[in-house]
């Protein structure tokens, strides 16, 4: 039996259409062309996963309800097949859930956004003019084809990996507590709401902060960058006190 190659579900190199698009969803899009077949197929195993979190919590609450027969008649009539589905569950149910979602993930989606994501920026900027990469730090250039490829493969994962799961989460935990007392999922859905307020509230000045920090590390890995690959010039002309 073959196992399919889900490595090269996504074509690492293939090129984009047109120029990179000024605004953020458009970039996105333009950047992850031609993945999101794999990227779709990722979030439903990840919302698989999660939703397997819920039916660990129906699955457990039945064997629990079953002990209140006693130990002598745990394992009769109806009460066997309840074992039998929960052990069914644990052991292989979830465990290949969890597993063809990290599988998809860790393997179909990191290992090939980046190089989809890097080489379609490369490109691009290969195609700028002299001038272009006289007026600014080639390491610096680098850097920021590198920060932006890692960080739109960090999106896509992440995505996949906590809010798809999250999501199917949630949701399974609602109709779990509203079949159970709709009184407890009112109060999940207060602390749910405070939660999504505080989210709203700390994403703004991280990501002020997030962008200001990149662009810092990009200008000083473009000077340390160019001044080793121009140490004959800084070797012949500059001095090393000033350097420093």
């Amino acid at each position: 039996m073959r196992f399919p190659d889900i490595g090269n579900w996504i074509n690492s190199f293939q090129p984009a259409d047109g120029l990179p698009p000024q605004e953020l969803g458009a970039f996105m899009r333009w950047c992850l062309a031609g993945s999101w077949p794999a990227l779709w197929l990722a979030a439903f195993l990840s919302a698989l996963a999660g939703s397997m979190e819920t039916v660990t919590a129906l699955i457990l609450g039945k064997v629990i309800d079953a002990t209140a027969l006693g130990p002598s008649g745990f394992f009769e009539g109806s009460n066997l097949w309840i074992v039998i589905a929960a052990v069914a569950f644990f052991l292989l149910i979830r465990p290949v859930a969890f597993g063809l979602s990290a599988a998809s993930n860790s393997i179909t989606v990191q290992p090939n956004v980046n190089p989809l994501v890097l080489s379609r920026l490369h490109r691009w900027t290969l195609g700028q003019n002299v001038t272009f990469f006289d007026d600014d730090f080639a390491g610096r250039i680098a850097q920021k084809q590198m920060q932006c490829a890692r960080a739109v493969t960090d999106v896509a994962s992440e995505v996949i990996n906590v809010v798809a799961f999250a999501l199917a989460s949630l949701a399974g935990s609602v109709i779990l507590l509203l079949a159970i007392d709709w009184r407890v999922a009112l109060g999940f859905g207060v602390w749910l709401i405070l939660y999504f307020a505080l989210i709203n509230w700390y994403l703004p000045r991280v990501r002020v902060r997030s962008a200001k920090r990149a662009g810092a590390r990009a200008m000083v890995s473009g000077q340390v960058v160019d001044t080793i690959t121009n140490i004959k010039t800084v070797k012949l002309f500059a001095h090393a006190d000033h350097e420093d």
